[in-house]
C-alpha cells in the first residue's frame, strides 16, 4: 500500500483485541529516514568518481597508456556520463544506496550499473566511431560491476543501518486540526 507521496507505508501492529479488532493511532512518519544529506551524497559521489577513475587508470596501464590526470578523465569521461547520468533517476543516491544494509546498497548499485554500463560503451563507440571488441565490452561492464557494486557495499556494511525503530525512538507528534480532519475523512471514505 502506497501512501499520499508514493512512499510505501510500513504498518506496525499496535494492539490486538481480538481476532478481527484492532485499536490504535494511525500515523505517517515523515522523518529524515529516507535521506543521506549533504555530506552520504557527497561521499557516494566521490566515491563513485574514484571507482571509475581507478577502473580507466587501470585500464589504460594495462595498455600501455599514459596515466596523466587528463588522459585518465578522457578515457574514464563516457562511464562517467553514463553512471552520473543514470544513478541520480534510479535511486543512485537515496538512502536505500547506503543507509538500509547491504542488500539494498548492491541492489541498488547493481540496478544503476545495469543502465550506465552499456550507455557508456555507447558513448566511447560513438566517441571513437567504431563498436569495441566484445572483449572490451565484457571486461569493462565486469570490472565496472565489481568495483561500483563492490566499493558501494562495502560502505554500507561499514555504515550503521537506519534505526529500524525510529517511530519508537522519537517523542509523539503533535497533529494540528488539519491533520485531524483528513484522519476523520479518511475513515469515513471507508464506511
Amino acid at each position: 500500500m502506497l501512501g499520499p507521496d508514493g512512499q510505501e507505508l510500513e504498518v506496525v501492529r499496535v494492539e490486538k483485541m481480538s481476532d478481527d479488532a484492532w485499536g490504535g493511532v494511525a500515523r505517517v512518519d515523515r522523518g529524515d529516514a529516507d535521506t543521506l544529506g549533504f555530506g552520504g551524497v557527497a561521499t557516494l559521489v566521490a566515491g563513485d568518481l574514484a571507482a571509475l577513475l581507478l577502473f580507466a587508470a587501470v585500464g589504460r596501464m594495462n595498455h600501455g597508456e599514459g596515466l596523466a590526470l587528463g588522459e585518465v578523465v578522457a578515457t574514464a569521461l563516457p562511464f562517467l556520463v553514463g553512471w552520473f547520468g543514470a544513478a541520480p533517476f534510479l535511486g543512485g543516491y537515496s538512502a536505500d544506496a547506503r543507509k538500509k544494509g547491504v542488500g539494498a546498497a548492491a541492489g541498488t548499485a547493481a540496478k544503476c550499473w545495469a543502465v550506465a554500463a552499456p550507455v557508456g560503451i555507447a558513448l566511447r563507440s560513438i566517441a571513437r566511431g567504431y563498436m569495441p571488441a566484445t572483449s572490451f565490452i565484457l571486461v569493462s561492464a565486469g570490472v565496472t560491476a565489481v568495483l561500483l557494486v563492490g566499493w558501494r557495499s562495502a560502505l554500507a556494511a561499514a555504515t550503521p543501518a537506519a534505526e529500524p525503530d525510529s517511530v519508537k525512538a522519537r517523542k509523539n507528534k503533535q497533529g494540528n486540526p488539519l491533520e485531524f480532519i483528513q484522519l476523520l475523512m479518511s475513515l469515513t471514505k471507508r464506511w
